[in-house]
């Protein structure tokens, strides 16, 4: 008669005729994460860059409200405005990120910056991400004393 030693019984495999088959359960785990992972994934990007175009649109109103601020020579408020409107457009025409059509500012001023001694530059554009993640409004505003 054979005796198992009772250490050797509890390290072996066990036997075939009572384990089931797992052969699909790794594909069917994937499909149920993948989804999420990939909502996950495109959400991050999607914020990322959402996150990027309004740095970039706080820097241009800024660099909008500095070239209107600086000192010309019979200055007007027209003066004034064209050349912060020209600022802020050229930096977001070089710098803003889309997924679908160009994203053109909307720009804002005070009413009159010349009687108030400073510019407010405000600008906001609409953002258009990836699938679900769209139609956000960013926007971003600047004040700067005129020199």
């Amino acid at each position: 008669m054979t005796t198992m030693r009772r250490d050797d019984a509890m390290l072996s495999a066990p036997t075939k005729k009572h384990s089931p088959s797992q052969k699909g359960s790794v594909l069917v785990e994937f499909a149920l994460i993948l989804p999420v992972f990939l909502l996950l994934l495109f959400g991050m990007i999607t914020f990322s860059i959402a996150l990027y175009n309004k740095t970039m649109l706080t820097m241009a109103t800024r660099e909008g409200a500095r070239a209107g601020a600086k000192y010309v020579a019979n200055r007007t408020n027209a003066i004034t405005k064209s050349s912060a409107t020209t600022a802020v457009t050229n930096a977001c025409q070089n710098n803003l990120i889309s997924f679908g059509t160009s994203m053109t500012p909307t720009i804002t001023f005070n009413a009159d910056p010349i009687s108030d001694n400073k510019l407010t530059v405000s600008a906001s554009v609409n953002y258009t991400g990836l699938y679900v993640f769209s139609g956000l409004s960013i926007s971003a505003q600047s004040t700067m004393r005129l020199e």
